[in-house]
């Protein structure tokens, strides 16, 4: 196995958007649908609590997992094709975008003004590019180790 940075840094990415991916089924499938199911009155404080646990085993890795998979377009093992670095940078800039455009909004909506079953209905249906995303860039980093081996 290589060790120089090019490589860590795509291993590194490929393990993060790997778990991430998971993450972000689990978001789509089971969180933020559950929402529906938390009473008006705890709804806050559980929203509230559910992001500040969120934060160090999902928000953290996601984050810096993106962040890998954009320097791979400028530091990639030479045997990783341009087209696929670029393509993954593309889907982590999809995921911190669709994140900070559409998703931080109504999360802080939800936190400020409570439960909404139209913001609910909207972090799912907008969770769909970051999930696709992810699962897509993990296929793309999957194809990019197996370049090096």
């Amino acid at each position: 196995m290589n060790t120089d940075a090019a490589h860590l840094v795509l291993y590194a990415c490929t393990v993060l958007f790997l778990f991430c991916t998971g993450g972000s089924w689990m978001l789509q499938g089971v969180a933020y649908p559950t929402y529906h199911l938390v009473g008006e009155a705890e709804f806050v404080p559980f929203h509230q609590a559910s992001g500040r646990r969120l934060m160090p085993v999902f928000v953290i890795p996601a984050v810096v997992a993106c962040l890998l998979a954009l320097a791979l377009v400028f530091v990639r093992p030479a045997t990783v094709p341009f087209w696929a670095a670029l393509a993954c940078g593309a889907l982590a800039a999809v995921i911190l975008i669709t994140t900070v455009a559409l998703e931080v909004p109504k999360h802080t909506a939800l936190d400020r003004g409570g439960k909404s079953p139209r913001l609910i209905d909207g972090l799912v249906r907008d969770n769909l590019p970051r999930v696709v995303s992810w699962t897509a860039g993990s296929a793309l980093l999957v194809f990019m180790v197996a370049q090096t081996l």
